[in-house]
């Protein structure tokens, strides 16, 4: 618990430097140099204590210490005789140079072992650790900038980038605690600038989700299949005979990925290109703040199930589950309830 309690303090000293404004290389560089300070200070402190009192400790015996010098080697006569010099050193050990030497030898000591630390420390995140982007199928993620309202806190992001062409078997998100005050979206799909890429779907199934509000445009579906209760809903969805099926069978060069049981401050899909998923299966994702943001999907199948609920308690009057017309599939089925909900 102790060594809990000192890392923690260590991670809390370089959050309050990265609230002043230093950058999280420049915090990190500063908060290593006040830990080795500190250390070097205190052991130096503790042999300062050690030595005055070594009569004690020594049972009134003394030990003296004033100078150090080489020790004579046998090998070193023979390189008198060959008349080779021979280095010959002698430290002064006495009052405040003896405690100055100490201090400089144990502070090169810290520091040579803290850099041992850093060189054998690897940070990378790994999927689905959050707070990072991660750029799928590669499970090595890049972490996301802290909060630039709140830098003192760590980003809980959980953002998966789509590059062009990927290719995932299944993505499945199960019971994800999501929210943080000041969201406006607590799960998107998006695009990321100047691409046109879509999200390739074979089957999408939606289970148990909630959240304040749900927006969804530019989706096509062969089949879409809405039962969930809300406070509110506009179905402007438009039926058009020529989606097609969509059929992703083919599992070559993709993975299977689950992120689960987590506590995250929003999901991001963002596609920089075409991507395709072969199943995606999201169940029990509870918003607290934001609401749903699903653009640019092209799927076979969509259905959301009656457990799942949307509303902000602004009565069934308004609007909080919202399809627009952007939103096109071959076969449209209705069930959408509308019931006095707020989610928080």
């Amino acid at each position: 618990m102790q060594i809990l309690a000192i890392g923690g303090a260590i991670q809390s000293l370089q959050n309050w430097m990265i609230a002043l404004g230093a950058s999280e290389l420049l915090a990190f560089i500063l908060t290593a140099a006040v830990c080795v300070a500190g250390a070097t200070v205190i052991t130096v402190g503790l042999m300062v204590v050690l030595w005055r009192n070594r009569k004690a400790l020594l049972r009134d015996r003394d030990l003296k210490l004033a100078r150090f010098s080489s020790p004579r080697l046998p090998g070193i006569s023979v390189l008198n005789a060959l008349r080779i010099p021979t280095p010959k050193f002698k430290v002064d050990l006495s009052g405040f140079r003896g405690i100055g030497m100490a201090l400089g030898v144990v502070a090169g000591g810290f520091a040579l072992a803290f850099t041992f630390v850093i060189a054998g420390t690897d940070d990378t995140p790994v999927w689905p650790e959050v707070g990072a982007a991660y750029p799928l199928p590669v499970v090595h993620g890049v972490k996301l900038e802290p909060d630039p309202e709140n830098p003192a806190d760590q980003n809980q992001t959980l953002q998966i980038n789509l590059a062009a062409g990927v290719r995932l078997n299944t993505l499945t998100l199960n019971n994800l605690d999501l929210g943080k005050a000041g969201l406006t979206d607590c799960i998107t799909i998006q695009r990321t600038t100047n691409t046109t890429g879509w999200l390739y779907v074979d089957t999408w199934s939606m289970t148990g989700v909630s959240a304040s509000s749900l927006s969804m445009e530019n989706v096509e579906s062969a089949s879409l299949i809405l039962s969930a209760q809300t406070d509110g809903h506009a179905l402007d969805a438009t039926i058009d005979s020529t989606i097609t099926e969509m059929n992703i069978e083919s599992s070559r060069g993709s993975g299977d990925f689950l992120a689960e049981n987590s506590v995250v401050d929003r999901v991001i899909i963002e596609l920089h290109g075409d991507a395709t998923i072969g199943v995606m299966a999201w169940s029990d994702l509870d918003c607290s703040v934001g609401g749903w943001n699903i653009d640019y999907v092209k799927a076979g199948v969509i259905t959301m199930d009656n457990t799942s609920k949307f509303g902000d308690g602004d009565g069934i009057n308004l609007a909080d589950f919202v399809v627009s017309s952007t939103v096109k599939a071959r076969t449209i089925t209705d069930n959408l309830v509308d019931v006095p909900i707020t989610v928080k």
